[in-house]
């Protein structure tokens, strides 16, 4: 068992070694054949020697760093994702796209904040992109989820009134009034991206009927 470690710890030497042999441009045709045949995996650690092996006097090729935010995405490797998106942005290559994803990988890695400035910003930046309506979506998706948060949260302190006690009703409703000012706050920001949404409406109709019982 030693010796096949030893040997497997060599043979891994050795394919390195190759590795740091060949140069940036013939690791990225590499890692574009492996691109191809959808080994992500592979694709990814290619084009990273690539990059790092990369001349500084020369342009740096803003097609393969956007593919290796793909294979990141592809392999679910989010943070490597948003920092190769990032570098494609700044590129300028695929700026939008990059943008929805980035935005895309915040909201695998459930970081609700970082998406939507991220959204905010690129819609505005955006805003006449074929993708700033998938930004848009997402954005409205997470005010909307937001929103319910709030809504269900205002309804939970409309109902701790006790029968009988009407004393305590006007402060019970002036305080789930402030949760439900969030509520319709964010609710009515998901209809500005999204003006049919149903769901939105339904809490915003929700909230005046609670409210003015």
């Amino acid at each position: 068992m030693k010796y096949l470690a030893t040997l497997s710890f060599l043979m891994l030497m050795f394919v390195g070694a190759i590795a740091q042999d060949k140069s940036a441009a013939e690791l990225k045709n590499e890692g574009n054949a492996a691109l191809k045949a959808k080994d992500y995996k592979t694709a990814l650690a290619l084009f990273e020697q690539s990059i790092s092996s990369w001349g500084e006097e020369e342009e740096m090729d803003a097609a393969m760093v956007y593919n290796t935010a793909t294979c990141a995405r592809k392999i679910k490797d989010y943070d490597k994702a948003i920092k190769y998106y990032g570098q494609s942005k700044e590129l300028a290559y695929k700026a939008d796209v990059s943008t929805y994803y980035t935005a895309y990988s915040y909201d695998k890695q459930e970081k609700d904040a970082e998406k939507v400035e991220v959204l905010v910003a690129g819609i505005e930046e955006f805003s006449t992109s074929k993708y700033v309506g998938h930004m848009k979506k997402m954005l409205a998706k997470q005010y909307l989820m937001d929103s319910n948060k709030f809504y269900t949260e205002g309804q939970t302190i409309l109902n701790s009134r006790v029968d009988g006690n009407r004393d305590q009703w006007d402060a019970i409703k002036a305080k789930a009034k402030v949760v439900f000012d969030k509520s319709s706050e964010l609710a009515n920001k998901a209809l500005e991206l999204d003006p049919t949404n149903a769901n939105a409406k339904t809490i915003l109709t929700g909230i005046d009927t609670m409210m003015a019982s």
